[in-house]
């Protein structure tokens, strides 16, 4: 008879898968992206979870009066910290500037991965008009490391945002569920 794997054991997967998802999504990073401000080298991008450090600075962000929304991330870390298969992801430029960060989780089939929230630093940085971009990318390859055919932006928090997301390959939105989506 086998047995289920253990809350811990299933943890500890998921680190590493996330982990790995990570590493594999900055591989498939184009070598020179086009920001708004001009090109940039894939070198000075760096992708990680979600840590103390990165909830501190995006702490920062709440302060800021030109948000989009107005998350409180302390509030969404307590919210996702107990969910072990969650999707998160810190983009950094240059390792020390917090460019934008998500969240979300699988749904409870486990075929689709919800990305909840998705935030570009308010102030701008070096990789404005890169943030969609990476978070879709580095989506997919975790959705497909946990067999997710599916990946939905939940919630677009207004027009302009839900076509930003509309104008990606080969995205749909789904107006009852409110999200856009695209298949695998």
């Amino acid at each position: 008879m086998q047995t289920s794997p253990t809350y811990k054991q299933t943890w500890h997967r998921h680190d590493q898968i996330r982990e790995i998802s990570l590493e594999e999504a900055h591989s498939r990073l184009r070598p020179i992206m086009q920001a708004k401000d001009g090109a940039v080298n894939k070198c000075v991008i760096s992708l990680s979870g979600l840590n103390f450090q990165t909830f501190e600075k995006l702490a920062k962000w709440e302060d800021q009066g030109s948000r989009v929304a107005d998350w409180d991330w302390r509030k969404v870390r307590k919210h996702y910290r107990t969910h072990p298969k969650r999707f998160e992801l810190a983009i950094w430029h240059n390792k020390l500037f917090l460019a934008g960060a998500s969240i979300g989780r699988p749904t409870w089939s486990g075929n689709k991965l919800r990305l909840d929230f998705i935030e570009a630093n308010p102030t701008g940085s070096p990789l404005t008009g890169l943030i969609t971009d990476i978070v879709i990318l580095s989506a997919e390859v975790y959705a497909q490391a946990i067999g997710a055919h599916q990946i939905r932006i939940m919630h677009p928090v207004n027009d302009a945002v839900k076509n930003h997301y509309l104008s990606k390959a080969n995205f749909a939105y789904n107006p009852k569920g409110n999200f856009c989506f695209r298949e695998l």
